[in-house]
């Protein structure tokens, strides 16, 4: 397998897993995060990319930094189709400008089901670099055997 092919599958892997680790979590409400995540990969470079509140995830969203902010209509926007997702009546703009004056539940450490950091993005992440470690270098001494002794890939010894 060549350098493009293994960064390739490892990256495409890598999205499949965390969009499971997003749903097995129970931090999947719409889909639409999961729906966002896109990757692209060159013979020498493999990137995933996810929408800006992925971070989220992790370690919650902090209260906004100017006091007197108040949430856009995007933000309220989604916000109630998350809320529609869980099966919620709150406010959505009550449940935003909490979240903006606040930060959310996991930022402030009161959401009961997770703790901080909540491993869904991590987890994934470290089992990946894990992976691509090995392979490449595995790939490497495959390589490097091949090419600087030719005979012993080709015959045996025994």
């Amino acid at each position: 397998m060549n350098l493009a092919q293994l960064l390739n599958s490892e990256i495409n892997r890598t999205q499949d897993e965390l969009g499971d680790s997003i749903t097995q979590s129970g931090q999947r409400a719409t889909g639409r995060t999961i729906a966002s995540l896109r990757n692209e990969s060159a013979p020498e470079l493999a990137r995933l990319y996810g929408p800006a509140h992925i971070g989220a995830l992790e370690e919650g969203a902090g209260p906004a930094k100017n006091p007197k902010a108040k949430p856009s209509r995007a933000m309220v926007a989604d916000i109630e189709a998350w809320l529609q997702a869980r099966g919620s009546d709150a406010s959505p703009w009550a449940v935003a400008m909490s979240i903006v004056r606040r930060g959310t539940r996991l930022y402030r450490n009161q959401d009961p089901r997770f703790s901080k950091p909540t491993g869904t993005l991590r987890s994934v992440i470290e089992a990946s670099r894990s992976r691509l470690r090995e392979s490449l270098n595995a790939e490497v001494r495959r390589s490097l055997r091949s090419e600087l002794f030719p005979d012993l890939t080709s015959t045996s010894a025994y």
